[in-house]
């Protein structure tokens, strides 16, 4: 019988968010599995933390962007994940679980999860990012752009407040339709 080689779970690597975009991708001659090469490891998968800087949802897909003062990367999950940004909102501090990717250009991050932290939790990661790769300088910092600007509310003018009020006076209620005409 012939022996079939098992391939386990990737280890996710603690990094730097900067290493994720300053690193060539490599393709594993074995495996034959992408891989980025940070001090003589090989990474499919991250462990990274960061702030929530935005995000961006529908009902099909999401985004988050995060900052670990490195540089900050996109995470974007679709469908049946959309769970794992359900309990975060910008300004949260996150530690992530996922493999890297990379479309159109740019490497972004498919959480797998995705765990709220405290600021204690923060610093001992910084500690340990430090120790180990050095502290990031503000040349290497990578920023990634917004997904998309939020809709900029505006206050309705007192012409379209009393058209409004005028069809609301009328007949108890208005449709869509009617305020928009």
């Amino acid at each position: 019988m012939a022996e079939q080689k098992q391939i386990g779970r990737h280890t996710a690597y603690k990094v730097w968010i900067k290493d994720i975009h300053n690193t060539e991708e490599v393709i594993d001659a074995e495996s034959g599995f992408p891989y980025l090469s940070v001090k003589d490891k090989k990474i499919v998968r991250l462990n990274v933390f960061g702030s929530i800087v935005d995000k961006f949802s529908s009902e099909s897909y999401a985004t988050v962007v995060l900052d670990d003062s490195s540089g900050s990367v996109r995470l974007r999950v679709w469908a049946d994940d959309l769970y794992l940004f359900e309990n975060v909102e910008v300004g949260d501090l996150v530690f992530i679980v996922g493999r890297w990717a990379e479309y159109n250009g740019e490497r972004y991050l498919r959480p797998e999860v995705v765990r709220k932290i405290s600021i204690d939790w923060a610093l001992l990661r910084r500690l340990e990012l430090s120790k180990e790769y050095g502290v990031p300088s503000k040349e290497d910092k990578v920023i990634v752009k917004v997904e998309s600007e939020g809709v900029k509310e505006i206050e309705p003018t007192l012409a379209a407040r009393e058209a409004v009020l005028s069809i609301i006076d009328k007949k108890d209620e208005a449709t869509a339709a009617e305020v928009c005409h």
